[in-house]
């Protein structure tokens, strides 16, 4: 749960996006009734059973017992925790999120064109004159990609830039899509284009574009953005043009390419060129296609390999792959150069080691004739290279075997043998195999890979165990540091998201501590008629419920009443981050729905009176339907009935218990034993009286 300024914003970003436009940017939908229904992506779904409710704005499959908000959406189908879910739709919004910070944390406030590490609780010491915020850096970049583009378009000295590209072999169509664009060679094109204001001058010295001495860093160069996987603009790449004047510059010609450095928008190890262009693909191929360079990125997808994407001038990381996996990712094919250089990052033991913590399905091809893949395409064509990729991609492990037993005779040679299975143990250490289920893929993988080692070195199975149990614990070491060192140390927007994931966890692994049925009833009334919890605060107050969960959904309802909000579903949802929660909620809403508003039970909307104690502005926020008030009175009268015979058989237990207590005088079990008859007798004649009255 979070507090009442968290839950206004995620309230704007709930009322900003619609679900259904969300869920169809994932899963082709269309329209079964009220609902929207598509193939759940979380099991093998012949049949669509994803509903989408657009009116109530979740989500649900009861196949794999799965539902929520837009948040809880994009938590599941992103693979990301809370934070980030809400940054990702806070971006679709364009809604500014608060800037909480950590004491040493990593993050930044961005004041006077500095970027600053914070102590404060929010970044608030800069004045409004003076704060820049992401969507104001989102926007310059973008603003700067088209104007470098309209520059390659339309300037006389661009026709050099334009040249370059047709040699390449990169068309028209190639240009748009990636907006390639022109950095003039004028030195204050840049400065002139925002008419030297202040703040736009400081912001482009943010994004990295403009020197202190207010020089395009990349002028006089082709410029090729990068993009996050949303498609904004986050950095730029800047290629020396060939026969340019800069070309003949000893400085520039050292530097055939220049990159953005890293910026608060901006890490080259959590982001991969073209993937905004290449993301759907992926879904559909379930294949990435990586490659070292822009130019080969834009020249595979020119020849129909839309799913390829480029590195910035790094190698391959975790959280490249961690990417990939949440975008459907199924295999990951590493593409290199046939040069000795694109041999050598093949066989870099810490992209191998990347790849099997994250336990990525990873295969590796190295092109043939020393060619990269913009040049191997344009000599064979996009059907030799479909071939290579069917018959020469090797399986990592199997990359790691070879890359380490090269030059090695394995019968003869004992030491170089001992040397190179250790040190391919020391790769396969890092799978992450450990608490996983017999049938997992991964570890049939590692299975497999062991038996495949023991034939090959002509070594007990057993021996090979041991020495890879001896390199997991080091393997596992190194995985925590390598987490700790990337881990985004940003808080969240609520501080207690983690505490209440963990304090809930226990709730789903014991079903005796979740909601029964009469409390199920009771919450499902609530989400039906957010007025009705008014009739239970004296008769059933929280301490009354059972299940921990009862309480925490009680609670929630009593502090959103105390802000003065009526406790609908849509503001009870929402208040809660985590998204075990949320799906509880939905799947109450949803068989609430079913049992109360059946055609007999439906009339026009009306307002009960609890609502006039709230005011009558706040009417047109309770969710039409609404119950029929017989109904209605039934109902409630039904579940405190429930409570007190619930309590009163409690009651009976403990007392049958006192009297079988050998500690009781024979006084003290006669007056316990009246005591009961008479509460039975009350019992039957009320339950009498009602079955006269229904009479």
């Amino acid at each position: 749960m979070s507090s009442s300024s968290d839950d206004q914003v995620k309230e704007r970003i709930r009322e900003a996006i619609d679900i259904v436009d969300l869920v169809s940017q994932y899963i082709p939908l269309r329209r079964s009734g009220r609902n929207y229904v598509g193939r759940c992506p979380w099991h093998d779904d012949s049949r669509p059973s994803l509903q989408v409710n657009p009116i109530r704005q979740t989500f649900k499959c009861w196949v794999c017992d799965i539902g929520g908000d837009v948040f809880s959406f994009v938590m599941k189908i992103e693979n990301v925790g809370f934070k980030e879910a809400l940054e990702i739709l806070a971006d679709k919004t364009g809604i500014s999120l608060p800037k909480k910070q950590k004491t040493g944390s990593s993050q930044r406030k961005i004041v006077n064109g500095e970027q600053t590490a914070g102590n404060e609780e929010y970044a608030t010491a800069a004045t409004p004159e003076t704060e820049i915020t992401r969507k104001q850096l989102f926007q310059a970049a973008d603003w700067l990609s088209q104007s470098y583009h309209e520059a390659l378009l339309h300037l006389d000295e661009a026709e050099i830039a334009r040249k370059y590209l047709t040699e390449r072999g990169i068309n028209g169509n190639a240009i748009e899509q990636f907006q390639l664009g022109y950095a003039p060679m004028e030195y204050d094109w840049l400065v002139n284009k925002v008419k030297r204001k202040s703040e736009r001058l400081q912001i482009l010295e943010i994004i990295g574009n403009l020197k202190k001495k207010s020089e395009d860093f990349f002028r006089g160069r082709l410029i090729f953005p990068i993009r996050d996987e949303n498609g904004r603009t986050v950095a730029f790449g800047g290629r020396l043009i060939p026969n340019s004047p800069l070309s003949r510059d000893s400085w520039h010609k050292e530097r055939k390419y220049l990159n953005s450095s890293e910026t608060t928008l901006f890490s080259k190890h959590k982001v991969l060129y073209g993937l905004d262009l290449a993301r759907h693909k992926i879904k559909e191929t379930r294949r990435a296609l990586i490659m070292e360079g822009y130019t080969d990125c834009i020249v595979a997808r020119q020849f129909g390999f839309s799913d390829a994407v480029a590195v910035l001038g790094t190698a391959l990381g975790p959280a490249h792959i961690r990417l990939l996996t949440r975008l459907a990712a199924e295999k990951i094919i590493l593409m290199l150069d046939g040069d000795k250089a694109g041999q050598t990052k093949a066989e870099s033991d810490q992209v191998l080691k990347d790849f099997i913590a994250e336990g990525a399905d990873m295969a590796v091809l190295t092109l043939p004739e020393g060619l990269d893949p913009c040049e191997f395409l344009e000599q064979h064509g996009a059907e030799s290279l479909e071939l290579l990729l069917k018959t020469e991609t090797v399986d990592a492990l199997e990359h790691v075997f070879r890359a380490k037993t090269r030059g090695i005779d394995l019968r003869n040679d004992i030491i170089g043998s001992s040397k190179a299975l250790d040190a391919i143990l020391e790769i396969v250490a890092f799978a992450p195999i450990k608490g996983t289920a017999p049938d997992n893929p991964i570890r049939f993988r590692i299975e497999k890979t062991i038996q495949n080692l023991s034939v090959r070195f002509l070594m007990p199975e057993d021996e090979i165990r041991r020495r890879l149990k001896e390199k997991q614990h080091k393997a596992e070491t190194e995985i925590k540091r390598t987490r700790r060192q990337d881990e985004n140390v940003a808080e969240n927007i609520t501080k207690d998201v983690a505490e209440n994931a963990e304090h809930t966890d226990e709730l789903w692994n014991d079903k005796t501590l979740l909601p029964d049925t009469l409390e199920r009833d009771m919450l499902e009334l609530w989400l039906a008629d957010p007025t009705a919890i008014y009739e239970f605060w004296e008769t059933v107050p929280p301490e009354r419920c059972r299940s921990p969960l009862t309480q925490l959904i009680y609670d929630q309802c009593n502090k959103l009443i105390e802000q003065n909000k009526p406790a609908t579903f849509s503001r009870l949802i929402v208040s809660f981050d985590d998204p075990k929660i949320k799906s509880f909620l939905v799947g109450l809403d949803e068989s609430g729905r079913e049992k109360f508003f059946s055609n007999n039970n439906l009339e026009q909307p009306v307002y009960h009176d609890e609502l006039e104690e709230i005011g009558k502005s706040l009417r047109e926020e309770i969710e039409e339907p609404q119950l029929d008030k017989e109904l209605r009175t039934r109902l409630i009268q039904e579940i405190i009935d429930g409570f007190n015979r619930r309590d009163s058989e409690r009651v009976r237990i403990a007392d049958i218990g006192t009297l079988r207590n050998n500690n009781l005088t024979e006084t003290e079990k006669r007056k316990k034993l009246l005591q009961m008859q008479e509460m039975l007798r009350k019992q039957q004649e009320e339950k009498r009286k009602k079955l006269g009255v229904e009479n």
